[in-house]
């Protein structure tokens, strides 16, 4: 098998996945229907260029994401809040630390929530430290 200069859309697919983005997520993104939307991650229709650079950047906010909160746990931190909607991440000190990805306001949970998830695994098992997870209550928390 050769390998093309640019993934596959499978690959994008695929990062959609990991990174907990929904059908609503990518129709944000790309500012077209939700059913649009899920064809795409379907693999019915072929995506976007531009749209396959949102998800790419959305991957460098969970980089992001992680960095950060490593470091916020080096420096003592070891609770979380994991956001239930966009809009309550969007509120958060935590969506500074994203760009925009195509149409899309701001930050999204899925990226935020995988990220988070990577902190409590790496914390636990590199660090021995238990770090919580909870949900937040209010959009301002």
């Amino acid at each position: 098998m050769t390998y093309p200069h640019t993934p596959p859309d499978a690959v994008y697919v695929t990062l959609c996945s990991y990174l907990g983005l929904s059908a609503r997520d990518l129709a944000e993104i790309g500012g077209f229907s939700d059913r649009f939307a899920r064809d795409l991650l379907a693999g019915r229709r072929p995506l976007p260029r531009d749209i396959k650079k949102a998800i790419f950047d959305l991957h460098l906010d969970f980089q992001k994401f992680v960095k950060l909160a490593k470091q916020d746990v080096l420096d003592g931190e070891v609770g979380f809040y994991i956001y239930r909607t966009n809009e309550q991440l969007r509120s958060s000190g935590y969506a500074e630390a994203t760009g925009r990805g195509g149409n899309a306001t701001s930050a999204f949970v899925g990226p935020y929530r995988a990220a988070m998830f990577t902190v409590w695994e790496w914390a636990f098992k590199e660090r021995k430290i238990m770090v919580t997870l909870e949900f937040a209550e209010t959009p301002a928390a």
